[in-house]
């Protein structure tokens, strides 16, 4: 009898655990969307302010093919700033577009002199 009770208890141990790590993980998955989204809402505030101001703008960018490599872009944005992308116009005068949740840091200077940088 013993034996076949420790199979039930190994099984119940099992099951147990897997459903609070499922519930562990929905509640991480959350808490890490939200801190997400509040850090795309930060950067993109600055970038709207930045383009008020007409500050010049060095931004760090996250790599399409590898997230261990970055670039540096830096240049000027438009007066209206989007959500989800943003347009830089780089000193070169190219017109580039990135998207917010890329954007690992960002670095401004204001007409005026005083920087600033906001990141992730």
């Amino acid at each position: 009898m013993i034996k076949n009770e420790k199979p039930k208890k190994n099984l119940i141990k099992l099951f147990s655990n897997s459903s609070y790590r499922f519930i562990s993980d929905f509640l991480n998955d959350s808490a890490e969307k939200r801190a997400q989204e509040q850090a795309n809402e930060n950067i993109f505030l600055k970038l709207k302010m930045a383009a008020l101001q007409n500050s010049l703008v060095v931004i760090q960018v996250q790599d399409e093919q590898d997230e261990e490599k970055f670039q540096t872009i830096s240049g000027w944005l438009p007066k209206v700033v989007n959500n989800d992308s943003i347009v830089i116009r780089t000193q070169e005068n190219q017109l580039v577009m990135l998207p917010i949740e890329r954007i690992k840091k960002v670095t401004t200077l204001s007409p005026n002199g005083v920087q600033e940088s906001i990141s992730r």
